[in-house]
């Protein structure tokens, strides 16, 4: 006869068989009838952030698998950033077509969206409607102080919450300054105001913190002058290296280059380093401008290490591309003209724009289509030689339009915001007569009034540009925009 085990069976035996079997059977028609969670974003990347240029792209994350054709017709941004999307497995990507446009508020919402379906007679499900913030950095600006205690010290002007602050000490004469491009602090140099003996060789590098809400910002001294002389300065894009051009008080050495870090010990590199010099995007990389042409080097090699490459032909570096694939050279020329170049990093070049007078600044928009340029002319009609002006030029066709016109000045400075949408520069009257200010402009001239200007750009397909109304902004000099 035979043997009936499950008669025989423990009771807790009969009860966990009998569970597994009821589980099975919940497993199978969960598996049978298809996925009944509602789809929702699981994470937004850029949720409650600031968001700044070097931010290209945000991803939302879903919790199952997406009609991703459904997704990119009900995905709206308000207000609108023109983008392409992409999407891998559960994830979703929106790539800016341009830079983001600061000192905005935007929003994400997703409604009416569906999950992926296995056919036609699955029925599609709407997911939970989403809802994100974000909002991009304010338009905030620095500029050396003019009028009355803002004479000669740094000051940040945020336009988007309209709020003025005073960066740097009475006891400092600022001289010259740079945004840290993390935008956590400014580097400047300065001298001892309370010094009068002090000439501008005995200046000092210094950063101010830009971090804290502090009413009077921390700073503390970077560089001493008891060894060197210092002449210039520049930041890497990570904000992590900085590079000083000196010139040694106790030894016959020729100006050198220094590379600073937190991590290590002052390093020179061994290079002829009497001209300009600027970093290159990637940071690892320096460009010289020299005597004998423009000459670029390694910032990781050692002081034996040769040029990296070398251009004879040009002897100033001006600016670079964003994304590093161009630079702006100038060259002189026979007839004692200058030229302006657009360099491409394939080795192309191409000339900009060609004047009888000095090439002062010139910057690349962010889309790598327009150069603007500041630059004077020679003006026999004047007392005052020469005229200042700030010019386009359209990269593909090489059409130039003049902006700007400031008759009888011979220096000044441009900044293009980081967004692409202004332009800064100052207007400044100059006195060769004592004066309380202890601003100077880049020949010596005491600065006595200085007014700060804003161009918006208006890029249009129909017109080249659309000249629009400068706004005056603020009594100041050198405007740079914050990154």
């Amino acid at each position: 006869m035979g043997v009936n085990r499950w008669s025989n069976s423990h009771p807790l035996d009969r009860i966990a068989i009998a569970m597994i079997v009821v589980l099975s059977l919940l497993i199978g028609g969960i598996i049978w009838s298809g996925d009944h969670t509602f789809p929702k974003v699981r994470e937004f990347s850029w949720q409650d952030q600031q968001i700044g240029v070097e931010d290209s792209a945000f991803i939302l994350t879903f919790n199952r698998a997406m009609d991703w054709q459904s997704v990119t017709e009900n995905l709206k941004i308000q207000p609108p950033i023109p983008g392409k999307f992409s999407w891998s497995g559960r994830r979703l990507a929106y790539t800016l077509n341009q830079p983001i446009p600061y000192g905005q508020s935007f929003q994400v919402t997703l409604d009416q969206a569906t999950a992926a379906t296995r056919g036609d007679a699955e029925e599609a499900v709407k997911m939970q409607p989403f809802t994100g913030q974000f909002r991009s950095r304010d338009r905030t600006l620095v500029l050396l102080g003019i009028d009355g205690e803002e004479n000669g010290r740094l000051v940040l002007h945020n336009l988007t919450q309209n709020t003025h602050q005073i960066l740097t000490p009475a006891t400092l004469t600022v001289l010259d300054f740079k945004a840290d491009p993390t935008r956590n602090r400014i580097l400047f140099t300065a001298i001892d105001r309370g010094n009068t003996n002090q000439d501008l060789f005995e200046q000092k590098l210094y950063a101010v913190s830009l971090a804290s809400q502090e009413a009077q910002p921390q700073y503390r001294l970077l560089l001493e002058n008891q060894d060197y002389q210092l002449l210039d300065f520049d930041i890497t894009p990570n904000g992590e290296v900085l590079i000083v051009q000196q010139f040694s008080r106790r030894e016959n050495e020729p100006i050198s280059l220094w590379v600073l870090t937190d991590a290590a010990p002052p390093r020179r590199l061994k290079h002829n380093a009497d001209g300009q010099f600027l970093i290159t995007p990637d940071g690892q990389t320096l460009v010289i401008s020299q005597n004998q042409g423009v000459a670029m080097v390694s910032l990781n090699g050692d002081a034996k290490s040769k040029p990296v490459d070398f251009w004879p032909k040009f002897d100033q570096i001006l600016n670079f591309a964003r994304d590093g694939s161009a630079a702006l050279m100038a060259q002189n020329n026979p007839d004692s003209t200058r030229s302006l170049y657009l360099l491409s990093n394939q080795g192309q070049e191409k000339e900009l724009l060609k004047i009888g007078g000095y090439l002062l600044d010139a910057e690349i928009n962010p889309n790598t289509q327009t150069v603007y340029c500041l630059y004077t002319t020679f003006n026999r009609s004047q007392t005052a030689n020469f005229d200042l002006h700030i010019s386009a030029i359209e990269l593909e066709t090489g059409k130039q339009q003049r902006l700007i016109t400031i008759p009888k000045q011979s220096s000044g400075t441009l900044s293009l915001a980081p967004d692409g949408s202004a332009l800064l520069y100052e207007e400044v009257t100059v006195i060769d007569k004592p004066s309380q200010s202890v601003v100077l402009n880049s020949v010596g001239q005491t600065v006595s009034e200085s007014h700060v200007w804003l161009y918006p750009l208006q890029e249009t397909n129909a017109v080249f540009f659309k000249k629009t109304k400068p706004q005056k902004l603020l009594p100041g000099v050198q405007p740079l925009w914050l990154p």
